[in-house]
């Protein structure tokens, strides 16, 4: 059930962009931002967390704002709003620890060799840095480059950015600690898929 869940979640991230192009067409785009009002507020009261609840409240007001308004061009913010939830989940772990890295590698080895705290860190730092970086990068592509770059960038090329920094991590994992012993990745990625939720369990913002 849990790799079902991944993989449907997966497909709809995936799916999305190119969705809200086509609804956005077809004169749908308020109602599209209807549905991801929606979302945002659910999982914000969700969370149980009060940080969370208010930056979700904000967003959903801001959405609505957008259907209210029927502005297209809001549509094309989603994935920006999306990358700034994710940099500011990611970077809060920076300044609270453990960061999101280490409490993902954690699930499956809870005893770290020495020096990996502070490696995990910096790959979190990584990441952090390339969540923030495409949230101007997606909001300014529908207006320089048109729906259709847009399109493929959200939809296609940064779901590949983020397999070669993640590919690109684990390469170079063993050389940075020689005799750390690392499982195949569909193992990992197996796991992630059944327990990787529980690492947002705790999280203060």
């Amino acid at each position: 059930m849990g790799m079902l869940k991944a993989i449907g979640i997966t497909s709809l991230l995936v799916a999305y962009p190119f969705l809200i192009a086509y609804l956005a067409r077809q004169g749908f785009a308020s109602a599209e931002l209807l549905v991801f009002a929606g979302l945002t507020l659910w999982r914000g009261y969700a969370s149980g967390r009060t940080a969370l609840r208010l930056g979700a409240l904000s967003l959903t007001v801001a959405l609505l704002a957008g259907a209210y308004f029927a502005q297209v061009y809001f549509v094309w913010l989603v994935p920006s709003f999306a990358y700034l939830w994710l940099t500011i989940l990611f970077g809060q772990t920076l300044w609270s620890p453990p960061s999101l890295c280490e409490r993902l590698v954690r699930l499956q080895y809870p005893d770290l060799m020495p020096g990996m705290v502070e490696y995990l860190r910096q790959v979190t730092w990584a990441w952090t840095l390339f969540f923030a970086v495409n949230v101007p990068v997606c909001a300014l592509l529908p207006l320089l480059a048109g729906q259709r770059a847009w399109a493929f960038y959200t939809g296609v090329a940064v779901y590949g950015l983020m397999g070669l920094l993640g590919v690109g991590e684990w390469l170079y994992r063993p050389r940075r600690f020689p005799d750390l012993e690392i499982p195949p990745a569909w193992e990992t990625f197996k796991f992630m898929a059944r327990h990787g939720h529980k690492v947002f369990q705790g999280l203060k913002a």
